[in-house]
């Protein structure tokens, strides 16, 4: 027997099985929230006890969400990068002039010859940050006049556990520096999954009902964010 409940904006599966104990998991292949309980206990004996664990569940989904955001990357000679979900060949070269070009397979990064690994980073995260601003205004637009909301600020970070943010109260939406290697289409899911929450706060039934309207395939192209 199974079911769903929502505690601090978290859904949690529940199953009823033929066990003694309660016992929670947080799946380290999704991220989902799973708690065990035995047949007859009642509903509100499960809420409490997930709200008695809810630090720790939190915990566990960042961690999970911090390891697909973050990768190990060590930004030398013929490492792979994405952009934009297609892979690239990293070659690094000297020059006068600091630049970024994509030739066929190849993300060419030109730096001067004193340059450092560290340096290189920082190069790629500016150089990220442009594809995403190139991108944003028109994305935010059609969005935004789909779903009927407006955004008052957009700002972009290189956040290491989220994908997006959005501060209901002023409605000022970050999005996640990282989103440039990922498909278009993951930066539009995050997009829209933000200003939805200009209409609705937490991750509850209405929340989902919104997404299914403004963004059918959501839990698709939301997988396309963890694999």
């Amino acid at each position: 027997m199974t079911k769903k409940i929502i505690v601090s904006n978290i859904e949690i599966e529940i199953k009823r099985k033929k066990i003694k104990n309660m016992y929670l998991k947080v799946s380290g292949q999704d991220g989902k929230v799973h708690i065990s309980a035995p047949l007859r206990t009642k509903d509100d004996t499960i809420i409490n006890f997930a709200t008695s664990k809810i630090d720790w569940i939190e915990k566990q989904k960042n961690k999970f969400e911090k390891s697909f955001i973050q990768s190990n990357i060590n930004n030398v000679d013929g490492e792979i990068h994405y952009v934009w979900g297609e892979p690239y060949v990293l070659k690094i070269e000297s020059g006068s002039r600091t630049r970024i070009d994509i030739i066929d397979n190849i993300l060419l990064l030109t730096a001067g010859n004193d340059s450092r690994t560290e340096q290189y980073e920082k190069i790629l995260m500016d150089w990220y940050r442009m594809q995403l601003k190139t991108r944003l205004p028109y994305l935010f637009d059609k969005w935004e006049s789909i779903i009927g909301v407006k955004a008052k600020a957009v700002t972009i970070r290189n956040m290491k556990s989220r994908w997006g943010s959005c501060n209901t109260r002023d409605n000022r939406i970050s999005i996640n520096l990282q989103l440039a290697k990922k498909p278009v289409i993951c930066l539009e899911y995050v997009i829209v999954h933000e200003l939805v929450h200009l209409l609705e706060a937490s991750h509850n039934a209405v929340f989902k009902g919104y997404m299914d309207r403004f963004l059918p395939e959501w839990r698709l192209i939301k997988k396309g964010l963890i694999y």
